[in-house]
């Protein structure tokens, strides 16, 4: 009996353990390996002009917690820039972006949102 407690234990111990290490990340950090493509580019450029801007999407505002000043934060938030400049139109405040910045985004997105394209 002491040995069926025992064993018990010790699977109980181990299965706590792996379901406890197991992290969800909403925006996990993106695989950069490689060179940026052109639909990347296009979007980090206009990423760059209209949304990391000072007071906005960089150090040390961080506006909604996010900083665009890195590829691996534009490529993490490929979907949430896509839903706001793109889809509600509600980013960046008070100046939309043309239609053909929007169809960079979109293209992008389309694409797979990944840093090479």
């Amino acid at each position: 009996m002491k040995k069926l407690i025992f064993i018990i234990s010790i699977v109980a111990v181990i299965s706590i353990t792996f379901s406890c290490s197991k992290s969800e990340d909403n925006n996990p950090v993106p695989n950069l390996a490689g060179t940026p493509g052109p639909k990347f580019l296009a979007v980090k450029s206009v990423i760059t002009s209209s949304c990391a801007l000072s007071g906005c999407h960089i150090a040390p505002s961080n506006m909604g917690g996010v900083n665009f000043e890195t590829n691996a934060n534009i490529v993490a938030h490929g979907a949430q820039i896509k839903d706001k400049a793109v889809d509600d139109g509600t980013m960046p405040p008070g100046i939309p972006l043309s239609a053909s910045d929007k169809a960079k985004i979109t293209d992008w997105m389309n694409a797979g949102g990944r840093l090479t394209d």
